[in-house]
């Protein structure tokens, strides 16, 4: 996805209230999906129910710790009986003060270095403190009685997925995370314009989520997981005009995920035409907030911010629409996992190892008749 294209999948929109401190979310309208990306589940009562619940759990969850978000007081799902008559699907959130930050400074312009700075440091805090509270499974939040629990992540940040999980090891949330793209490609309904090479691209990234699980170094048995935001972009940090932190809002898409993908390279710190344009390279703002998590003595969590395999896993192919769009960031994701070949090179050995593939032979098959 180039900047300033829109993401193609599932689109939403929301409708704001103030009731006196409180906001009342209109849960996220269904918008109509591209002809190139996977169909809605034919039941929006239960995708609103997969992305309320998540994000109420997940609030509730962050009221039981330091980390600046708003309290949840409840919500409800139009349509199964849960909306309180009110007639929309909502969640009924705390108004917290400060403006979305978008890489702006205190005069209004780009932020400076030193401003920047600024924020990395309260976001290092705010990535220690969720180091504090590590979870025995990958997924989503959710309540399982009166307690909260992981349970299955439904969807990524572009397209609905099946849900699925929990995963007790980082290898398998990626492998099912890959696979379900493969799905999607091998179904016709996603990259319609070059599905032999998107599937090569994701059976790669399936074949190597290994890369993606913890080092045997840093491996802990079981292994552990943290809440990451997920659809971290910037403007999800509330700011002061002093560009003091005041809150993190949006967490819709939040999930628990493993300490390297929790805790490494993000989209607020990417280099967005860097990362669009298939450089494979730390940003500035990276290498400043690994800075400030060694500045507060979290030298493992500043280890993290080292590799971007993660970054670039879940950036995939972008929902490009043309090949030569895709072909950089194809590139991109061969190099960042070591491989050491031009993508014409690769694809011919890659596709004499899939060969028995049966989904891929379809998909050749195909764009040849």
């Amino acid at each position: 996805m180039r900047p300033g294209s829109m993401a193609a999948g599932v689109a939403t929109s929301s409708t704001l209230l103030e009731l006196g401190r409180a906001l009342l979310w209109d849960a996220p309208t269904i918008m109509p999906a591209s002809a190139s990306t996977t169909a809605l589940p034919h039941d929006s009562c239960e995708f609103l129910e997969l992305r309320a619940a998540p994000e109420y759990a997940t609030l509730k969850f962050l009221e039981t710790t330091a980390v600046p978000a708003p309290r949840a007081f409840g919500y409800g799902i139009c349509g199964n009986g849960t909306d309180y008559g009110v007639g929309v699907s909502f969640l009924l959130i705390e108004e917290l003060p400060g403006r979305p930050w978008t890489g702006e400074g205190v005069s209004g312009n780009e932020a400076t270095q030193d401003e920047k700075i600024k924020i990395w440091s309260a976001l290092a805090d705010i990535l220690a403190e969720l180091e504090k509270h590590p979870w025995p499974k990958a997924g989503s939040l959710c309540f399982q009685s009166s307690s909260i629990d992981v349970s299955a992540v439904a969807s990524d940040r572009f397209v609905v997925l099946t849900p699925e999980g929990p995963f007790t090891t980082s290898t398998s949330y990626y492998t099912a995370f890959a696979e379900q793209y493969l799905t999607l490609i091998a179904d016709g309904q996603l990259y319609t314009e070059y599905p032999v090479d998107a599937y090569l691209v994701y059976r790669f990234l399936k074949d190597n989520a290994v890369q993606l699980a913890q080092q045997e170094t840093e491996a802990q048995v079981p292994e552990q997981f943290f809440l990451k935001h997920v659809d971290d972009k910037g403007d999800h940090l509330l700011v002061d005009e002093n560009l003091n932190i005041t809150g993190i809002i949006d967490w819709q898409m939040a999930r628990v995920v493993p300490r390297r993908e929790a805790f490494g390279p993000s989209l607020v710190t990417a280099d967005m035409s860097a990362l669009c344009g298939g450089k494979v390279s730390l940003s500035v703002d990276d290498v400043a907030l690994a800075g400030a998590l060694r500045g507060r003595g979290s030298l493992e969590l500043a280890g993290c911010m080292a590799d971007e395999k993660a970054r670039r896993f879940f950036w995939g192919l972008a929902l490009e629409t043309k090949w030569s769009y895709a072909l950089p960031l194809a590139n991109a994701i061969l190099k960042t996992f070591g491989v050491d070949q031009d993508w014409t090179t690769w694809r011919e050995t890659a596709l004499r190892e899939y060969e028995t593939d049966e989904r891929l032979k379809a998909l050749v098959y195909r764009g040849c008749h």
